[in-house]
């Protein structure tokens, strides 16, 4: 009898998500360079010793139990190695060489598009070939059920090594978590009951903070929930099949921007991308007069946090409806500002059930189908994971890029996540295939916003325009 684990509340509810539309994994793209001195045997050897690689951590060897609560009350059964199929769960691919950026994109959409199976555990390991000047790429996916985008991405950087000499080769269903488990500090009945108070007057306060600015809005750069303009390209009914797009330029960029108009990196990034949003939408649809609202995920992972999925939900304005790209930038930072702030604010106690009620209205709109019919929370959602400061490398192999790849649901046809890794900003953007025509284009005015901006600032550097 295999062990058994419960699932926490938000990552119990992640698995509701899953449809015949909908597929609520998350997952990654790594794009690496074959040492220098690589033979012809290189791929084959790598994949040889990942194939050797049987043993299995958490959560890798996590499945749902097969038991008749499992609806009510969801949990894993640990599996011991040998009922862990490596044969299914990773997969050697090959592009038509040389494949570019575009064909590992197709490829890469097809294989976010396809579910994972159930009655296995929820991941997937594709290690593709075929990419020019020698270049390959790993793809995995994960189940949001079992990990969030931060701590999905430390795990994949475990993966790697800062020595480019190193020959060490851990497969990412071998890395260790951060800790094994999370404990919470509830010593006795007494203790307890006030832990229930003391969140219930925490919720009751966040709650109430968000009526409040319903109701009459503290300042005119606050975003508030369901209060956003409607467009069927971005918050309509999805369909079964992704695009996928990508776009990576130097992460200095971004910070001298960032360093000039006084902002955050992430306030740059959301600014670039409403640039973007404001001329794709506006050669396929209108541009809705009001502007667009982003959810942005923050983490509430404490040290020592060892939980699936520890993430909450703050909404921002984009100020798509204001032209100049400036004005733009600061009145981002200024609703992003306000809207962390209000989040930080709140009793400590509230951050491990604040992601429930600020990601709830979204799922339960999922679940009970109005989704895609109904007013969203939001009109999608931009995050930002962070990654790596160092090169990493795998047996010598070099990671030139990495790309996050999250979830769509109804009323959500596009996200946008960034991974900030050895100096490069790297953007993956998803979207709902019947949605989204020519997602390319997006990514491609992500890149040009980011240079109007520049030349507006006079911060056109030559060595920093290299490589978009």
């Amino acid at each position: 009898m295999p062990k058994r684990k419960p699932l926490g509340v938000l990552d119990a509810a992640f698995l509701t998500l899953d449809s015949r539309e909908i597929s609520a994994h998350v997952g990654i793209l790594v794009t690496l360079s074959r040492p220098e001195n690589a033979g012809p045997e290189f791929i084959r050897d790598l994949v040889a010793q990942l194939r050797e690689a049987t043993t299995f951590t958490a959560p890798f060897n996590y499945r749902l139990a097969r038991s008749p609560l499992r609806k009510i009350r969801p949990a894993w059964d640990v599996l011991p190695d040998d009922e862990v199929d490596l044969d299914y769960h990773f997969q050697h691919s090959a592009l038509p060489s040389p494949g570019g950026q575009r064909e590992l994109g197709v490829l890469v959409s097809r294989l976010h598009s396809l579910p994972l199976d159930r009655s296995r555990p929820l991941w997937e390991c594709h290690l593709i070939e075929g990419l020019s000047e020698g270049r390959f790429a790993l793809y995995v996916k994960v189940h949001h059920a079992v990990t969030d985008g931060v701590n999905g991405t430390r795990r994949i950087a475990k993966m790697f090594d800062v020595d480019p000499e190193s020959s060490r080769l851990h497969a990412v269903w071998q890395t260790e978590p951060e800790t094994t488990e999370w404990i919470r500090a509830t010593t006795g009945l007494r203790s307890r009951v006030r832990g229930w108070f003391d969140l219930a007057g925490g919720l009751g306060v966040a709650v109430g903070r968000i009526l409040e600015d319903a109701v009459r809005p503290s300042d005119p750069a606050v975003a508030v929930p369901f209060r956003v303009p409607t467009m069927e390209v971005l918050n309509g009914r999805i369909c079964r099949e992704r695009r996928f797009a990508t776009q990576s330029y130097p992460l200095e960029r971004v910070k001298r921007v960032a360093t000039v108009l006084g902002v955050t990196v992430n306030d740059v990034f959301i600014g670039i991308c409403a640039g973007a949003l404001r001329r794709y939408l506006s050669e396929f649809h209108e541009v809705p007069q009001e502007s667009l609202v982003a959810g942005t995920p923050v983490s509430v992972r404490r040290a020592g946090d060892g939980r699936g999925n520890a993430v909450a939900m703050v909404i921002a304005k984009l100020f798509t409806d204001i032209a100049d790209p400036i004005d733009r930038i600061k009145l981002v930072s200024r609703s992003t500002t306000l809207a962390k702030q209000k989040f930080y604010d709140l009793p400590q106690v509230v951050g491990d059930y604040y992601g429930l009620l600020t990601n709830g209205p979204f799922i339960l709109q999922n679940i009970i189908g109005i989704a895609g019919r109904s007013r969203p929370p939001f009109n999608l959602v931009i995050s930002n994971v962070p990654g790596p400061l160092a090169p990493l490398y795998l047996c010598g192999a070099q990671v030139r890029e990495t790309y996050p790849i999250s979830l769509l649901a109804h009323g959500q046809a596009l996200n946008i996540t960034v991974l900030s890794s050895a100096g490069r900003f790297n953007v993956g953007f998803v979207g709902c295939r019947d949605r989204l025509p020519h997602m390319q284009r997006l990514a491609v005015y992500t890149g040009e916003a980011l240079d109007e901006i520049e030349a507006m600032l006079g911060l056109v550097v030559p060595e920093l325009q290299e490589a978009k």
